[in-house]
């Protein structure tokens, strides 16, 4: 489980990375558009997450931290066994 949590958020890695370097152009893309679009979707997808999440992550503690790697990673980071473990010791 922790190897496909790990693999998932090396490609959300990747996937951000291509996005930033896409808008500077420092990256050919073959559809930049579509590819600002999917980025566009994504980002919606994680606000919605971390704002349906807000009072769980809120417990754990470090807002912050949480906050922004739900940002980056969404649920992968929502449902990592760790993070899963501390949301529900803070209940």
């Amino acid at each position: 489980m922790r190897t496909f949590m790990l693999a998932g958020k090396l490609l959300m890695l990747v996937f951000w990375l291509t996005v930033i370097l896409s808008l500077f152009n420092l990256v050919p893309v073959p559809n930049p558009q579509r590819l600002q679009m999917i980025a566009l979707i994504v980002l919606g997808v994680h606000v919605l997450e971390c704002l349906l999440m807000f009072g769980k992550l809120k417990k754990v503690g470090s807002l912050g931290r949480h906050l922004l790697q739900v940002m980056l990673f969404g649920v992968l980071h929502l449902r990592h066994p760790d993070t899963v473990r501390a949301m529900n010791q803070a209940l």
